[in-house]
This record gives C-alpha cells, structure tokens and sequence, in this order.
C-alpha cells in the first residue's frame, strides 16, 4: 500500500511546459469555445450594414469622443480660438477637436492639393479620405507619417499602390500646425496633435454627424491601409486595393473592428479560463503554474484550434451569404472578421517561430524585403 501522505507533487519544468500535449478534451474545448464565438460573429457581428454590435460600438465611440473633447476643453490654456463654453453635444464636440488639432494632410478631394497630375487621386472623397491619407491611421504607420507630414507641410496618399506627396491649397482648410520651441517639443505637439485628430474622425466629421442620421466615415482599423499597396488583380474590372477602399467606404472602419473584436476576445478568454480550471483541478498544479502565458506550449495549441474554428464559422457564412448566395467579392470580404483572421495568422506565426526559430524569422523578412521594395513613390 502507498501511502498517500508520502506522495508529493513536483512542480512542473519549463521543459514540460514546453512539451505538453493537448488531448482529446483539450481540442472538444478549444472546437467548443471557437464555435460559439463563431456563432456570435455571425448572429451579432456580421457585416457593417447590419452588425447589432456595430451599433453598441458606435455609441461606445461617440461617447468616447465627446469625453475626450470635453477633457481637452478643460484644459485648454489658449486665449484665443478657444469656444467660450464647454462643448455639450456630439457635433460640437467633434467640432472643437478639428479646431483644436487641425492637420495639413486633411484634404477630401484632389481639387485641395496642389500640383497633382491628371487622374492622380481622382477617386479620393469624404468617404475615403481617411483611409488614403497614411496620417489618418490609428498605429505607428499613421505616427510616423502624421509627424513627417507637419514637419515637412505636404500631406502623403496612397493612390493604385503609390506613395504620393502633395501639398494642401490653403483653401482646403487643411493647413500645417506644429508647435514647440525645440525638435523634442515639436514631436511631442505633433504627437498629440495626431492623436487629437485621430479622435476627431474617429465617429465622422462635424459636417456628417450634423445631418443627423449619417453616420460618418470614420478611421480605418489599424493596419488597414498596407491593403491599399496591394495594386494587382482584376475583380470586376478593379484591383485588389480598390475593392478594399469600397469595403472601407462600407462602413468597415475601426469602429466595426472593435465590433469584430468581441468575439475572438470572448473565444480567447474562455479558452484560457477554462485552461487554468482544468489545470488547477483536473491536474492538480498549482496557482503560479496556472497563469496561462505562451510558454505553455497546449495552451498555444488549444488557442489555433479554438480561432481556425471561429475563423472556419467565419468564412463559410461570408461565403455562403456573400458569394454563393449570388452576391460579389465586397459582401464577401464584409462579412469576414478581419480582427480574427489577422490574429489566427499570428498565432500559427508565433508558434512556428517556438518551434523553428531563426529560419521563419529568415523566411519572414526575405518576404516583407520583397513587398516594400515594390512600393513606389
């Protein structure tokens, strides 16, 4: 007989973590915790015309901005352009941010930049604008092309794959505003300036959500804009990046990808909470072994399988709604959860990386040297 008081359990290594395997149960609740979260981005989600959780969003964003104006507001320590009075609603709100964080590169149409050729931004309105202006980009794209574009007074666009410089006529209204006494003042300033400005756009113009029921074209979702280099293939006449600039035009902004984000969020979390239960109880580890972190390597599994499975949902209603059903590659691609695609591929990336190491790294930068060195300016 064994005697159960003699028996201890060892702390578990780094190299089992790094070795474990997932079973049969491990796969049923990943598969389980993705379909339901599949589930919900079909049912809540779905595209930008019809998302319910788009809606949520949206009033979640214009609460958003019309805090963050009125914080800006009360401190505000200018003498002169600042409105007397507290801006109460969301049009007003929106309106003291443009005001207060203008920007060169806010042009809407071709006709507001100078010494463009014939045809160069032709298709460039109010309702893409954000999109093809890199400055507008809420990530370290739309940061380093905000500050270079207030330093330098031009505004950079992105037109069939190419970057293109132009200058704002000063009837645009998009005019250079950058303050600051020396080079790391000056970054600052510009740095909260595009952040300022971002937030402006974020819920539409002040000009959009005036008319009431518009509900404005906001900022596109982070990333979004390496889609408009993608200038190859012919759908219905247009390339690739022209498709996803209708896509955007949609309503398929960062508002919707914050929509999009609730269900990988939810297939994610619970995921690993069900994880450290069955640590914790079913293996009988303790609390500092349970904190679920990349270095355990089922959990890593179970996370592939659980976003593949959304992922899987995902694709076949977009398709079935947006191709088979006799629609055309924009409701496709509507339909499709970026946000979870994007970090479904960053998972297997992250796990092929563990397991091969400097080789994928090898493999990855050979293949971005590739795409940037055809970029055209």
């Amino acid at each position: 007989m064994i005697d159960e008081k003699e028996v201890h359990l060892e702390p578990t290594s780094s190299e089992d973590w790094k070795n474990a395997k997932c079973d049969k149960y491990d796969y049923l609740i990943a598969a389980f915790c993705g379909g339901i979260a599949g589930l919900v981005d079909v049912l809540f989600v779905g595209d930008p015309l019809s998302s319910a959780l788009k809606q949520h969003a949206d009033k979640a964003a214009d609460y958003f901005i019309m805090r963050s104006a009125q914080f800006f507001w009360k401190n505000d320590q200018r003498t002169v352009g600042k409105s007397r009075g507290m801006p109460q609603n969301l049009t007003q709100c929106i309106s003291y941010l443009e005001q207060a964080f203008p920007v060169n590169y806010d042009a809407r149409y071709a006709n507001d930049l100078l010494d463009l050729d014939e045809g160069i931004l032709g298709g460039m309105t109010p309702r893409n604008h954000h999109l093809l202006a890199l400055a507008h980009s809420p990530d370290v794209v739309g940061l380093i092309f905000s500050i270079v574009n207030q330093f330098m007074g031009y505004a950079t666009f992105v037109d069939k794959g190419k970057l293109i410089h132009a200058i704002p006529r000063k009837s645009s209204g998009a005019i250079p505003y950058m303050q600051g006494s020396n080079l790391l003042s000056m970054l600052f300033c510009g740095f909260v300036n595009w952040i300022g400005h971002i937030i402006s756009d974020i819920g539409g113009s002040s000009s959009t959500r005036r008319k009431g029921n518009t509900r404005g074209t906001g900022v596109p979702i982070p990333f979004y804009e390496m889609f408009l280099f993608c200038n190859f293939g012919d759908i219905d006449g247009k390339a690739f990046s022209e498709t996803m600039i209708t896509v955007f035009e949609e309503g398929y902004d960062f508002r919707f990808g914050a929509a999009m984000a609730i269900p990988v969020i939810l297939e994610e979390l619970s995921i690993r909470v069900i994880w450290v239960i069955r640590q914790k109880f079913g293996r009988g580890k303790s609390w500092r072994e349970c904190i679920p972190s990349k270095q355990h390597a089922d959990l890593r599994i179970m996370l592939i399988v659980g976003n593949a499975t959304l992922c899987l949902v995902d694709g076949v209603d977009a398709a079935a709604r947006g191709i088979l059903s006799g629609g055309n590659l924009v409701t496709f691609i509507c339909r499709l959860n970026l946000v979870a695609w994007v970090r479904l591929v960053i998972l297997v990336l992250r796990e092929l990386r563990i397991r091969y190491g400097s080789v994928v790294l090898n493999v990855l930068g050979e293949f971005l040297d590739s795409i940037f060195s055809n970029i055209e300016t």
